[in-house]
């Protein structure tokens, strides 16, 4: 088996009930190699307006600073597109790709991160508060899935799924981030995370770093699917039974991803 889809199947927790999922059909996967009016990006350009989704509807893309989970214009800070290269410390350090090179994935991963990816409004230090993905739709939501990329040592996010009440319906942890030396770093990789058969009434996503860290934090986020949790996610597990994922799925799907299917970066 390739090493990089075995280090993709070693990643996952489980899958409630179901191994795998859909294949995301085009236009259900948002890769940020274009922005919402379909245009190309331009490097540490704010991503103001939201994206389209298939099925009717939009997502938006926010840092909330007042902790209230909804949009606040001229409150709330905007992300920025961080085109893959070594301008500068604001989007990641990728130091298994080479010292001091920024913004990379490790070999093999290229066609993942893709040109572009979202990051925090300034550069890597500290966040203004929770990354929020907000929805905006008459769509029934019951899955979805993106990835964090480079969750360094002393790194570690919550993802919390909530309803118009601020309910958390769902939640889920990111593994805690190691040292580069250690074969189970996620140095300049992607954390793959989704959920699956979600309760009614989704309004938004919660990315809250939890991590011991205070300082050096950055927010490296990409492929976004609003609508369907993409094979090979890692899923939320009840807290009484961990399963075994199945890789067979996983290895298909990013299988599908290498090929230049709807999943390519």
């Amino acid at each position: 088996m390739p090493r990089s889809i075995a280090r993709r199947i070693l990643t996952l927790t489980v899958l409630l009930g179901v191994a795998g999922s859909a294949s995301v059909r085009a236009g259900d996967l948002i890769t940020f190699e274009t922005t919402p009016d379909g245009s190309t990006p331009i490097d540490n350009a704010r991503l103001i307006d939201p994206y389209a989704i298939s099925g009717g509807g939009t997502v938006r893309f926010f840092f909330d600073t007042n902790d209230n989970n909804v949009f606040d214009a001229g409150v709330d800070r905007l992300p920025r597109f961080e085109e893959v290269g070594t301008d500068g410390n604001d989007g990641f350090v990728a130091r298994s790709v080479g010292d001091g090179v920024h913004d990379r994935a490790r070999r093999g991963y290229g066609d993942e991160l893709g040109h572009f990816f979202l990051r925090q409004p300034d550069g890597i230090g500290t966040l203004p508060g929770p990354f929020i993905i907000a929805y905006d739709t008459t769509q029934t939501i019951r899955e979805f899935s993106g990835e964090i990329w480079d969750i360094d040592a002393g790194e570690q996010w919550r993802v919390d799924v909530l309803n118009a009440s601020n309910d958390v319906l769902a939640t889920l942890r990111s593994p805690k981030g190691v040292g580069v030396n250690n074969p189970d770093s996620l140095d300049s990789l992607p954390w793959l995370f989704g959920f699956k058969d979600l309760a009614d009434g989704v309004v938004a996503i919660r990315l809250t770093f939890i991590g011991d860290k205070s300082d050096g934090i950055g927010l490296a986020f990409n492929n976004f699917s609003p609508t369907f949790a993409v094979a090979g996610s890692v899923v939320p597990e009840p807290s009484s039974v961990v399963l075994l994922a199945i890789g067979l799925a996983a290895a298909a799907g990013f299988a599908r991803r290498r090929g230049g299917g709807p999943l390519a970066g």
